[in-house]
């Protein structure tokens, strides 16, 4: 078994398992044991380099790499400047597969001026500073992911490569971004946590190399059968922030040969970073969608569509194209907080939301102005046109078996009005007002109806 020294502080070792290959020994004034493959030294204040040259020496040529507890530009910097041949973090799971991957890379490399592979180690060092620069900068996912991809395109050539996230419920990945021949299919397809070699890594938490994935049980074929991509090889690591697998990176098929330990090492050394940024991203996106979204119901509240509504009316006059704004009303709501209570209220809303999710076009936007009212918004629209789509709504909830899940079966409907710029009204407020007036028409009359503004 692999005998690697840990030089690192009693605080650092308690986050770390002795054992398995691992010997720990006193950070200051401690000697390697014999027989050692290699050694890593915690990044600490006052480091000197006098005492890295001694332990070279000690180690009679073995590698010699850093440890810290978490991955940063300053982190990797530091390492660079004392001319460490790698460098690792311990909050990654399968720390002592990672080492033993990273030795051996180191091993292969040419001496030059006593450290293994510094040039190298420059190299992606500034990759990796590039991609922390990229991070503080853009707070988009999409754009960020984007940027990461380029860079493994052009480290590890392959015909193939992707991203795959978690979703919030930690049931399946879905492909945030793919590049390659046949891609396109992905942006439909999950992966199921612990399916095929995705799920398999997203769920373990460790990387992992297959060269042919015939031979390997976890491979899953049938993405290669909905895409027709013939999948001969895979190198794939987990993206893991404050201790988590928030998803993977899929290389596939490596151009010129097979997938080595140092492409390994390589993906691992840039995916570290990047998980963060890739979460912070998120975390940021979620928290400009909160002051934007419903938080029952998931569409838009009303104070975004008004800023929307301001937007998209100033591109009609732009134009010279018309828009429809659908105001609709539940019938009977009450009663069934008053019946069955307000959770099933809150349910029923719930259902309404997909309902009108479901049934609208894609360049629509949905809103829930406030309690059990609604708003659809119609670009490019007439109202003859918004006159359909309300229909289609009105059967829609009308013909729904509400709360069906809970064992019962509730039934209601709803009022809806019309208003269309620039027939009706020229602003957003007059617009709402237009279409609410029509809908309480239609609630004066016998409810479960669509008319339009006068």
């Amino acid at each position: 078994m692999a005998r690697i020294a840990v030089f690192a502080s009693a605080r650092l070792r308690r986050s770390l398992r002795d054992g398995d290959g691992l010997r720990f020994v006193d950070a200051e004034a401690g000697a390697p044991p014999k027989n050692c493959q290699g050694a890593v030294v915690e990044l600490r204040p006052g480091l000197a380099a006098e005492r890295l040259d001694k332990l070279r020496a000690e180690l009679g040529g073995a590698p010699l790499g850093s440890l810290s507890r978490s991955t940063s530009a300053a982190a990797l910097q530091r390492s660079a400047a004392l001319g460490f041949d790698f460098h690792v973090c311990c909050d990654r799971p399968g720390l002592q597969r990672e080492l033993k991957a990273r030795l051996q890379v180191a091993r292969s490399q040419p001496r030059g001026g006593g450290s293994f592979g510094l040039a190298v180690t420059r190299e992606r060092l500034q990759i990796l500073t590039d991609i922390v620069k990229t991070a503080n900068s853009i707070l988009e996912p999409d754009k960020l992911i984007d940027v990461i991809m380029g860079k493994i395109q052009v480290l590890i050539p392959s015909e193939a490569w992707s991203i795959l996230l978690v979703d919030e419920t930690r049931s399946y990945l879905s492909f945030a971004l793919a590049l390659g021949d046949k891609s396109s299919p992905l942006a439909k397809l999950k992966v199921k946590m612990g399916e095929g070699i995705a799920g398999w890594v997203a769920q373990s938490g460790e990387s992992l190399i297959v060269n042919d994935v015939q031979r390997d049980p976890r491979f899953a074929s049938k993405f290669d059968h909905q895409t027709q991509f013939h999948t001969r090889s895979i190198l794939c690591a987990p993206l893991v922030s404050r201790g988590r697998s928030i998803g993977v990176v899929e290389v596939l098929n490596r151009r010129g040969g097979d997938f080595s330990q140092a492409d390994l090492e390589l993906l691992m050394t840039l995916v570290e970073p990047c998980a963060i940024a890739i979460e912070n991203a998120q975390l940021f996106q979620r928290a400009e969608q909160l002051t934007v979204t419903d938080d029952l119901t998931r569409l838009f509240n009303s104070r975004y569509l008004t800023l929307y509504l301001e937007r998209e009316l100033t591109r009609c006059r732009r134009h010279g194209i018309p828009l429809s704004l659908v105001f609709l009303d539940l019938d009977g709501f009450k009663a069934v907080n008053d019946l069955h209570g307000h959770l099933a209220g809150s349910a029923t809303l719930t259902e309404v939301g997909r309902i009108l999710t479901d049934t609208v076009r894609e360049s629509d936007t949905l809103a829930r102005y406030g309690g059990d009212e609604f708003v659809v918004v119609l670009p490019e629209t007439p109202s003859s046109g918004a006159l359909v789509i309300a229909e289609r709504i009105r059967k829609a909830i009308e013909a729904h078996d509400f709360l069906a899940e809970q064992g019962l079966s509730v039934h209601i409907s709803a009022s809806f009005g019309i208003a269309c710029f620039p027939d009706h009204a020229q602003t957003p407020e007059g617009l709402v007002q237009k279409a609410d007036q029509a809908m309480y028409r239609v609630k004066e009359a016998n409810k479960n109806g669509v008319q339009v503004a006068r």
